[in-house]
């Protein structure tokens, strides 16, 4: 006999980063409810597991959250096959009351992103490539000008359901083109290590709107001399507050969903910079972040504060340093492993 169908709900009725929130254990009880819940998220988990396809194509890239029997499913997967292997992997778990699918399809983001280059391209009589992995567009092609490239990209980003859109179009008649810097996500409360040890956890991260792309993080720590702990430790004066600090991307050497690792030493203090609130601002509510962020997570350089900053400077005015060499499509999805929760 087969098992009864879960029903697919409106996924606009739960918001993920809110139950995330509600459901963070503060050391309080956990109700029966909140263990039936966390069974069925382990539960969806190991059926994901459990199919070694799913396994290896887009375990990493979905996030499941459970709340009252409702499970809720956000993230980034390939295609509608993969999408049906997933309900078929979930549907004999006889906990679930029903399946609220907010998946964002790469076939079907590959299509919308194609179709709103195309006024661009009739404009400009230009032809744009693109693909997505996972939520991350590479866009190629050849242009006229750096203004085409430029709107080409904000066009882009502009569906909110991008996660970031690396820009490898080329500008004809140019040789040596801009380097590229890979696509990193540092994930909110990861562990992130300078070279000399000293640590600190990511607050927020910054982001230029116009590629959804994460240009900084906000790292709160105690980054003082090395050298003041451990004399305060002897003498037996208070310790130094904990500090924020704003790290650019382009100091990360290594990245995974845990902890990252730098470059730089914690003494390195022209590399970084104290948090400055005057020079960021949130987006507005109507702006939707990239997965796997939440509002509040993100903050936007102030110069994008003003829509009308000339396009020509949306590059060489960004204040956070230069960017890192060129790489592959490939190299840059992998070159961290935070593509998903």
């Amino acid at each position: 006999m087969l098992p009864a169908q879960i029903p697919i709900a409106d996924p606009d009725e739960f918001v993920r980063c809110v139950d995330k929130k509600q459901n963070v254990d503060h050391g309080q009880d956990i109700n029966p409810t909140q263990r039936t819940d966390a069974a069925i998220k382990e539960s969806v988990y190991q059926a994901l597991w459990n199919n070694s396809v799913l396994l290896a194509m887009e375990y990493d890239g979905i996030d499941v959250q459970v709340n009252n029997g409702v499970v809720y499913l956000f993230g980034h997967i390939v295609n509608t096959t993969s999408q049906r292997l997933i309900k078929n992997a979930i549907q004999t778990i006889p906990e679930i009351l029903t399946v609220n699918d907010a998946l964002v399809l790469d076939d079907q983001l590959t299509n919308e992103v194609a179709v709103s280059l195309s006024d661009l391209e009739h404009t400009y009589n230009c032809k744009f490539f693109t693909g997505v992995s996972h939520g991350v567009v590479s866009l190629n092609g050849t242009v006229r000008d750096k203004n085409v490239k430029i709107l080409a990209e904000k066009t882009a980003s502009s569906n909110p359901n991008v996660r970031a859109v690396i820009n490898n179009v080329r500008i004809a008649g140019t040789k040596s083109q801009p380097a590229v810097q890979p696509f990193l996500q540092p994930m909110i409360g990861e562990v992130i290590y300078f070279l000399d040890g000293v640590s600190g956890i990511v607050k927020q991260v910054v982001i230029n709107p116009n590629n959804r792309r994460v240009v900084a993080m906000i790292i709160q720590g105690k980054f003082t001399d090395p050298r003041y702990k451990i004399n305060s430790f002897v003498s037996g004066q208070a310790q130094p507050p904990e500090q924020l600090v704003t790290v650019p991307m382009n100091t990360v050497r290594y990245l995974t969903r845990v902890s990252g690792f730098l470059y730089i030493r914690s003494d390195e203090r022209k590399r970084y910079s104290d948090f400055d609130p005057g020079i960021l601002f949130l987006p507005g509510n109507d702006w939707k972040p990239p997965y796997p962020y939440c509002s509040g997570d993100v903050l936007f350089p102030i110069q994008y504060r003003n829509a009308s900053t000339q396009l020509q400077n949306d590059l060489e005015e960004f204040p956070f340093g230069a960017i890192m060499e060129d790489s592959s499509m490939r190299e840059q999805f992998f070159a961290t492993d935070s593509l998903g929760l």
